[in-house]
């Protein structure tokens, strides 16, 4: 049963951004996007001044890779919309890059600038996974944009020290349809990937991606933005744009009131 309702919820995703798309008004209001994706960066005390680079670096490389770039316009509305956070404690989270709607090269080449220009807030701290979820889960609320899909994407190397019972933040956050990814980093704990894997991830599509250290941050995150932008949940289908809708046969009513 949990499984039709997360499917009725996709669906019902999917209804409201065709809406938003055809009805009059709303496009300036509320624009509709493929994915809705926060980044969550760990900046805790295990993360060191280098480590925190490679993480900048790495997520800058990414979007301008030429092939998420194409896996962002390839999907049926041609956009997403990204910020980062970077996140420690219980109550350590801040927005370091606000929403921005990516639409093509030049849009994903200056979040990359915008992603190398930051500057670490957190210097110090322990690591609250469910702090994170809590903060990142109702950033999805006033943001101004539509996705099919939500998405929660937690980087880190460590396992949860602080903060409130982690199952109940991540079951919050499943409630509200929230898919929740993570980048583990296995440079301090080799079996970190089963711990999100069993405690952390959750909602349609979920996975978690590896990097064995730091110094392979930058392909792992390539690889992770490549699945979380092109994957399409099973048992449910995009939303069809505004051209494809356009583009619809009109069928003639059947002939003497049946049915076809």
């Amino acid at each position: 049963m949990p499984g039709r309702w997360a499917e009725l919820c996709q669906w019902a995703r999917a209804l409201v951004g065709m809406v938003l798309l055809l009805w009059p008004g709303t496009a300036a209001a509320q624009a509709v996007v493929d994915l809705e994706l926060i980044l969550a960066i760990d900046a805790s005390d295990s993360v060191n001044r280098w480590e925190y680079a490679l993480q900048i670096d790495g997520m800058a490389a990414a979007f301008q890779d030429p092939a998420v770039v194409a896996a962002i316009e390839g999907g049926p509305n041609k956009a997403i919309a990204v910020t980062v956070i970077e996140w420690s404690g219980r109550y350590q989270q801040q927005i370091v890059l606000p929403w921005m709607r990516i639409d093509g090269a030049e849009p994903a080449a200056a979040f990359a600038r915008s992603v190398s220009g930051l500057h670490r807030t957190f210097h110090n701290g322990v690591t609250s996974i469910s702090g994170i979820l809590d903060y990142a889960s109702q950033r999805f609320d006033d943001n101004d944009f539509e996705g099919y899909r939500r998405v929660i994407d937690i980087s880190s190397d460590g396992r949860q020290n602080q903060g409130r019972r982690l199952q109940l933040a991540r079951q919050d956050a499943l409630e509200r349809d929230l898919t929740i990814n993570a980048l583990a980093i296995l440079a301090e704990m080799p079996d970190l990937d089963v711990y999100f894997k069993e405690e952390v991830i959750g909602g349609f599509g979920a996975f978690v991606e590896v990097a064995k250290d730091y110094r392979v941050y930058a392909e792992a995150i390539r690889r992770k933005l490549l699945r979380e932008i092109s994957t399409t949940p099973i048992g449910a289908a995009p939303p069809p744009s505004q051209e494809q809708v356009a583009a619809l046969p009109r069928r003639a009513p059947p002939s003497g009131g049946g049915r076809e």
